[in-house]
Parts: C-alpha cells; structure tokens; sequence
C-alpha cells in the first residue's frame, strides 16, 4: 500500500518527543506526527486527495505499522 514509509523520532528526550512518519502513496507523498496513538497530518492530507474509505484504510495501516515500529 505505501512505498518508502520512514519514521523518525523528533525532539528526542524533551518532553514534547514525537514520531514523524512520511509515505508515498501512487507518486503523492504524506506525512505527519504519531502521538498518543493519534495522527497529526502535515499538509496535504490524504483526505484533501481521496475518498474517506481509503483514508480511514490509510490511517489503519499507519496505526498498524507505528505500533510494530513502537515495540
């Protein structure tokens, strides 16, 4: 579903530490910050360019994958 999904951690070992993820979906690129199992999208967001049911199917994965990338 995604090419190339990279996370990094931002503002390591300050109070306001975050996971930035990015991703390329079909040559469009997103991303945004994983926080407290919620996702902040940087612009643009997904949902400006497609249909809500592949954004909530989008955030599900990026769920899944943060999670994997957490433990």
């Amino acid at each position: 579903m995604f090419d190339n999904f990279e996370v990094k951690q931002v503002f390591e070992d300050q109070i306001h530490e975050r996971h930035q993820f990015k991703f390329n979906i079909a040559g469009n690129d997103y991303s945004g910050i994983y926080h407290d199992e919620e996702i902040h999208w940087f612009h643009p967001r997904p949902g400006h360019s497609l249909e809500q049911e592949h954004v909530e199917a989008i955030e599900n994965k990026v769920h899944d994958l943060m999670r994997e990338h957490l433990q």
